[in-house]
Order: structure tokens, then sequence, then C-alpha cells
């Protein structure tokens, strides 16, 4: 592709993302300052559509990109963005306010909606990886108690699980002095039949520790390994691309099904770094009338989880980029310090 139709591309696919209208050869003639007229844009977009980086909605209309045009785009014309560091000090900031590491995360995906106008979804790192800070029981009447899980680096969940019996108050003491003893520290993914086993063999209490070990398997049968935090579905609406209800109300069905939003995030998790997937390129039919840019990030080097923005085709894709990478070093860098301190 020549330097000129690399330029009338840019336009076109600007000027779309920022008005949703189809572009003419005048409007670039006009806005772009080419220094050709009018009628040799017209020759060279005629040209682009035949190459397919181009489409002609109706045959008055001006010219919108195709899925082959946004993908050259954003691989070849698009001039990558970066927040500035007073951006980036504002996200760190919002997010080491949280005290805790699942509202930091849950802050980022509100975060990243807000500052990108488009949805925004964030895959916390998977439990079962993490070391055991905490895992208590709290007594919540004579047959019932809350299972406190406490993982690295500070993601917590909790479930009542019903007892076999009542407990004592020192009975519930004695099991969570044990968890604190025998489980902190440990991989979440290794409390199997073998570890049981082996701590079984070392309690005297036979019966109290059957029932310790009961609640323990019961518990963490229903722990959540991977979490998925969704915000800003209600930016989609404001979109022309989705004003039409059947093709939003399917959109929005997808964000609500938690295992596909983790699927599709889950992808992102083989690729660290950033990832554009326009249209088409998103296996999930739901999704083909997006785009989706994903990142991962990380805790001390080795990647945890992973965020998204997904919007229509015509996204400002260089601002969400932006967005996303920003988020994404911020959110790393908050993990790993809360490791270190």
């Amino acid at each position: 592709m020549d330097e000129r139709k690399r330029k009338i591309l840019k336009a076109v696919t600007r000027d779309y993302i920022s008005t949703a209208e189809p572009v003419g050869s005048r409007t670039i003639a006009r806005r772009y300052g080419l220094g050709v007229s009018p009628a040799t844009i017209r020759n060279d977009m005629a040209d682009l559509e035949e190459d397919g980086y181009l489409e002609q909605p109706h045959t008055s209309a001006g010219r919108i990109p195709s899925e082959k045009g946004y993908r050259f785009y954003v691989d070849v014309l698009m001039k990558p963005q970066e927040l500035t560091a007073r951006e980036i000090q504002k996200i760190f900031a919002a997010l080491q306010a949280q005290q805790v590491m699942q509202d930091i995360v849950q802050e980022s995906v509100r975060l990243l909606a807000l500052l990108s106008q488009y949805t925004a979804m964030v895959v916390a790192p998977n439990l079962s990886r993490g070391a055991i800070r905490c895992l208590q029981l709290i007594p919540l009447d004579e047959l019932h108690v809350l299972l406190v899980l406490v993982v690295d680096p500070g993601f917590a969940q909790s479930r009542i699980v019903e007892t076999s019996r009542p407990l004592t108050a020192q009975e519930t003491a004695r099991i969570n002095h044990f968890f604190q003893r025998r489980l902190s520290g440990a991989v979440l993914a290794d409390i199997g039949s073998s570890l049981l086993g082996e701590i079984r063999e070392e309690i005297d209490d036979e019966a109290l520790m059957s029932e310790a070990l009961n609640l323990l398997v019961k518990g963490l049968k229903d722990i959540k390994k991977e979490q998925v935090f969704i915000d800003g579905a209600i930016h989609l609406l404001s979109q022309p691309e989705f004003k039409d209800i059947e093709k939003a109300k399917g959109l929005l069905n997808m964000l609500d099904d938690e295992r596909t939003v983790w699927s599709v995030l889950n992808k992102a998790l083989g690729r660290s770094g950033m990832q554009v997937t326009i249209g088409s390129e998103n296996l999930h039919e739901g999704f083909q009338d997006c785009s989706l840019v994903t990142a991962t990030y990380e805790l001390n080097g080795e990647v945890v989880g992973s965020i998204g923005v997904v919007g229509p085709t015509r996204m400002d894709y260089e601002k969400v980029v932006a967005i996303v990478e920003g988020m994404a070093y911020t959110l790393s860098s908050l993990l790993s310090d809360s490791r270190r301190h």
C-alpha cells in the first residue's frame, strides 16, 4: 500500500471512529489536506475497497473501514499512545486507596469502564495458585459456620458451611488454630486427598478432626477459583451499533454469563501483553460485532490475570490501548508491592 493510500485509510478510520458516519472523498480532502483532489482520493478509496480495506454500506454513501482495514490500522497505521505520568499516578492513587486486593481489582474494572466509556472486564488471579494467608471458621448458629479464605496477595472468599453437629467455642478455636498451623502458606491447589491424609494422622482427637476436615472439604468445594468482574455494560447502549435492541440484548446476555467472559479473557492469559481482537477474529459468536482489547497483569513477573475492554469495531483503539496498558501496568505494580510488604 503506497503512502497516500495509507493516509487515506487512516483518515477514513479516524473520521468514522469519531462520527459513526460513512466518510466521503470530499470530507477527506477538506479535513486532512492531502494535497490532491477529491476525485483522486475517490479513486484511491475505490482501490482500497477493492483490496478489502474499505466498505461502502450504501451505493451513494461514503466508505467505512472493513475488519481488514481496522486490522491494518491497529497493526501499522495507529500511533501508539501512552498515558501520561500524571494519568498513571491518578489511577495508581485511586487503586492504592483500596485496603483489600480484591477491592483493588474491582476498582480497576470500574475505572477502566469510566476512562474508556466502553464495557470493562477483569479476571482476578486464580485462587488455586495462591498461598493461603488465612483460613478460619466463624460460628453463625448451632449448625452453621462461615468459612473465610484469604489467599495471597489478598483475595478473600467466604462460604456458609453446615456442621454435622454443634461445635463449642473451644472446638472452633482448636480447629482454627490447627488450620493456621498446618495450612497457612500452603498453596490452595495442593490441598488434596494426600495432604488431608497426612493431616488426619497428626491429630489425636479423631472425631473433632473428622469434623474439621469435613468442613474444609465442603467449604473449599464451592470456592470459585476464578473471579470475573464486569462494569460499564450500559456504555454499549450509547453506541449507534447497538441501537438494535436484539443485537444489544444478545451481547448483554453474553456479558452476563461469567463463564463466557472468563473463557474470552482466559485466552489472553496464554499470551502475555496486549492483544487487540477485531470482529470475526473473536471465536465467541456473540462478540463478533465487537472488538476486544485485552492485556495481562503480573505478580512478580508471573502472569496471574487479565483485563479487557469490549466495544464496537468502531472503537477508539488508540485511546483504549493506552488505558488498558496503563491499567495492566498499575495492577502489576500494586500486586507485586503487596506481596513484598
